[in-house]
């Protein structure tokens, strides 16, 4: 069975920035170009959210397994207490992500009202 490690840039840092940078990029990659619709960017941040949530969980198996840890051998006796561990792991790193996708969430939905006032001041609506 994995046990949590004590605090270091290796199993800590690194994996926060990886998940930030992942964090601020991904939307852009989700959200449609030109989209009016605030819907369709919060379908992409909590299909992020998810996405950052299993990226999370690869990161730090694949950490673990650099350090020597059996991430091999704890997935063939526990499958589903490992796997539960490593996205729990994960699920710490929101405390860094998470803030990070809300900005990001906040940017994406005033580029969206921004557009709807352009189509406004023009005096059509594209809804």
């Amino acid at each position: 069975m994995l046990q949590p490690e004590p605090i270091s840039f290796l199993n800590t840092g690194l994996p926060l920035i990886l998940l930030g940078a992942l964090a601020v990029a991904l939307p852009y990659v989700l959200v449609p170009r030109a989209t009016r619709k605030h819907w369709e960017v919060a379908v992409a941040i909590w299909a992020a959210a998810g996405f950052l949530l299993l990226a999370g969980a690869f990161v730090f198996a694949a950490i673990y397994g650099w350090q020597g840890k059996p991430i091999g051998a704890a997935l063939a006796e526990a499958p589903l207490a490992t796997l539960w561990f490593l996205l729990g792991v994960s699920g710490y790193a929101v405390v860094a992500w998470g803030p990070i996708l809300l900005l990001v969430w906040f940017g994406l939905a005033q580029r969206v009202e921004k557009r709807k006032g352009e189509d406004g001041m023009r005096g059509g609506s594209r809804r």
